[in-house]
């Protein structure tokens, strides 16, 4: 198997206003040029192109072929990766076992996404497309989905309802004190200070407790990464993958990515390496598309224990206490024994969909040869690089380790990766035979901006014996009253209507004896 070297790389600065490309070939061709000055080489034997969603956003098919022909490179080969959010590194790996089989000795890898054609509805609306239809029954976009995912995970971290605004709010400071300072980021020049999470007339909800400040932007951007088989000064040193169950209804744990560490497992084995907190030098760019996701993306890649994430993101000083600075973070800041998402990540950044697995890597190419484009972001030894891209809900996630070509690191060869394949639930009871059973709340969320449009959903997600079902809530809220917040855990009935829809009522912590007695009485005075 040949080793696979980094050329050069070609990122456009991410677009927030839909002015700047006039269409997805003009996105792609500044990144392609820019890639070609910095390498200069521009023969390819292949070419790989990721893009997620053209067919939806720019209304054309065959793509691939298209922008081989647009970037002056008819005739040369050209395949289309996909693999919705993930879609950027999976068109990088593909290249990658073109060049370590010998079918190639150059490839182009080229990806992105021009979604600002659309609105943010229409937009929601084709991401939604990417969620499973179990869940896409019951209204659950992406942002959904992940606060699901984030409602379990502070649980688990134990952090109160009343405090999940505080951490998040801190989070997004994070992420946009760096992206401020990146000029490709979709927000340069514009930190967030924390008191505008709490501005409720801008920071609307989107999915309980996530709000609009939690998630990245619709935005247009593109990476071009060329790829060699000539030693350069910096090698791919791993590459993991692993898919998860299509919904979150048949996975093990509802508080994490379980694909994360399956995906990280493959790379670190393939690099050799024991300990990924062992790396000297690393630097990581993970995959936040919510605020939330980055705590859990570093637990779930082995970078940090659970009981510290919080505090090495967001220092241990919350509440009434100052935002800390995350360039003197002596953690994951620059200097730090772990620097994160210097990019400013997705949220700051921004997620071009399709492009965004391939702009990691880049800019952690950069990183290792001393070229980011934000200058006080620059970790000063950078020697190896973490990148981590989820697809779809967790769902088809991709790892990549790359390092300098003269690191002196010496691989462990005996290091193994994990199993292939993963077990399965077996054949379970069909939610009809369930009605009218008690249940137990693992996560609920309303859900204020569907796909569909209309009044805010309240659902959650329920174990009934040795099932997982989704169901909405069997009760109207009060005029502004977000029912969801502190559901985890509490006790319900599930309820399958005439309808075949699924619900469920909240019972009671303890029995009110005395007032079950009073309704008995005051039914029987009635009939009397």
């Amino acid at each position: 198997m040949r080793e696979v070297y980094i050329a050069g790389v070609g990122l456009t600065k991410v677009d927030l206003t839909g002015k700047v490309f006039g269409n997805v070939f003009d996105l792609f061709q500044d990144a392609y040029r820019r890639a070609c000055e910095d390498a200069s080489l521009c023969e390819f034997d292949a070419i790989q192109v990721g893009i997620m969603d053209s067919e939806e956003f720019e209304n054309r098919a065959n793509i691939a072929a298209k922008i081989a022909d647009r970037l002056g490179l008819a005739g040369v080969p050209t395949v289309r990766s996909e693999t919705a959010s993930s879609t950027g590194a999976a068109a990088f790996h593909e290249a990658c076992y073109k060049i370590r089989s010998g079918c190639a000795d150059t490839v182009l890898v080229v990806a992105g996404e021009r979604m600002k054609m659309v609105t943010t509805t229409e937009a929601t609306q084709i991401m939604s497309k990417t969620v499973d239809p179990v869940e896409r029954r019951f209204g659950f976009t992406m942002p959904a989905l992940i606060a699901l995912v984030t409602q379990a995970f502070f649980q688990r971290q134990g952090v109160s309802p009343d405090r999940v605004a505080d951490v998040l709010s801190r989070l997004m400071h994070r992420a946009h004190a760096l992206g401020a300072d990146n000029p490709l980021a979709a927000f340069a020049g514009r930190p967030e200070p924390l008191m505008n999470y709490f501005d409720v007339a801008r920071n609307l909800d989107v999915a309980t407790p996530l709000r609009r400040k939690d998630c990245s932007p619709i935005c247009d951007g593109a990476t071009a990464v060329i790829l060699t088989a000539d030693p350069q000064a910096v090698r791919v040193a791993g590459l993991g993958a692993a898919t998860d169950t299509s919904s979150l209804l048949d996975r093990e744990d509802l508080h994490r990515l379980g694909a994360t560490t399956r995906a990280a497992g493959f790379a670190l084995a393939e690099a050799g390496v024991a300990d990924v907190r062992a790396l000297e030098g690393l630097v990581c760019e993970l995959h936040d598309a919510f605020n939330s996701l980055l705590p859990i993306d570093m637990i779930d890649l082995g970078l940090i224990d659970a009981a510290d994430v919080l505090d090495a993101l967001v220092g241990p000083g919350r509440g009434e206490a100052p935002a800390g600075d995350p360039y003197a973070n002596p953690v994951t800041g620059p200097r730090g024994r772990l620097p994160v998402n210097l990019s400013g990540g997705l949220k700051a950044r921004g997620h071009p969909v399709g492009g965004t697995g391939l702009f990691q890597i880049a800019e952690l190419y950069l990183q290792l040869v001393g070229r980011f484009p934000n200058p006080r972001a620059q970790v000063a030894d950078a020697r190896a690089g973490l990148a981590h891209s989820i697809g779809g809900p967790g769902n088809n996630i991709y790892v990549t380790l790359i390092e300098r070509t003269d690191s002196g690191r010496v691989p462990d060869p005996d290091v193994a990766p994990p199993p292939r394949t993963v077990s399965r639930p077996g054949e379970r009871s069909l939610p009809g035979t369930l009605h009218g059973k008690p249940a137990r709340i693992e996560a609920a969320t309303t859900i204020h901006v569907t796909a569909a449009g209309g009044e805010p959903i309240h659902v959650a997600l329920l174990s009934v014996g040795d099932r997982r079902v989704f169901a909405k809530l069997d009760a109207p809220a009060e005029p502004g009253q977000d029912p969801v917040t502190a559901m985890a855990g509490k006790r319900a009935r599930f309820l399958v209507k005439d309808d075949g829809d699924h619900y469920f009522q909240l019972m009671p912590e303890r029995w009110d004896v005395a007032g079950l007695l009073r309704d008995i009485v005051g039914k029987v005075w009635r009939r009397g």
